[in-house]
């Protein structure tokens, strides 16, 4: 018989799912966008580089907590801290990697370029939008755009649905966190955008999130990134 890493949990001592899961990857937030910015911008959103979202949105699946929390309350222990490993059914254990993750979202999961020198001048944007130019947006602070931007150029109203999209589905973070500054800038320069390894983030964000979670201590516990990609 084959012998795995021991399990994080003792069979028959494993969390139950007593506790909240969160995460804030809300679908219903990827729909107020399409009503707000419009067909011809949420069709354009379809066809960027994070466009797995949107069309995750129109497969209207359902989120289902407990199937993710019983994946994650059967982890295996292992060393690496860019992988996890879940035995279900105590034969063959789950493997979810940044492999599997750019399998199931088709994300780019590439490395990060070190010669991508690249920058733009945002100023005067981010002043439009009335987000501090020092940091990266919120969503409240997109969704606080919505009324008077409707009449802005196709471009304009563009790069805030791919900010929306940044901070719901690829970030994952709750509606009053900033996009980190330098991620939120590439909505400005298509090319930037378009070959930036976003799956790296999303991935990044949601297996560091469960590596440091705790399940007995706490009422609750938050997941970020790109939590969808547990279940599809």
């Amino acid at each position: 018989m084959r012998k795995y890493p021991r399990r994080l949990y003792e069979v028959g001592k494993t969390p139950v799912q007593s506790r909240s899961m969160n995460h804030s990857c809300y679908l219903s937030n990827i729909q107020t966008v399409r009503e707000e910015l419009r067909e011809d911008v949420w069709s354009e959103l379809r066809e960027s580089a994070i466009g797995v979202i949107v069309k995750l949105k129109e497969l209207s699946y359902i989120w289902s907590a407990k199937v993710v929390h019983y994946f994650l309350a059967n982890q295996l222990a292992i060393e690496s801290s860019h992988e996890i490993w879940s035995l279900i059914d105590d034969s063959m254990p789950l493997r979810f990697s940044l492999y599997e993750f750019g399998e199931i979202t088709g994300l780019n999961c590439d490395p990060f370029d070190k010669h991508d020198v690249w920058d733009v001048d945002h100023q005067e944007f981010w002043l439009e939008m009335n987000v501090p130019t020092s940091d990266g947006p919120t969503l409240l602070e997109l969704q606080a755009i919505f009324p008077i931007c409707r009449n802005w150029p196709r471009e304009k109203r563009v790069m805030i649905g791919l900010l929306c999209l940044l901070s719901i589905g690829i970030f994952g973070i709750s509606s009053n966190s900033r996009i980190p500054l330098h991620c939120a800038k590439r909505v400005m320069d298509i090319a930037a955008f378009q070959r930036y390894p976003w799956g790296r983030i999303g991935f990044s964000g949601l297996v560091d999130s469960i590596k440091v979670l705790t399940y007995e201590a706490k009422k609750s516990y938050t997941l970020h990134g790109c939590v969808h990609a547990l279940l599809t």
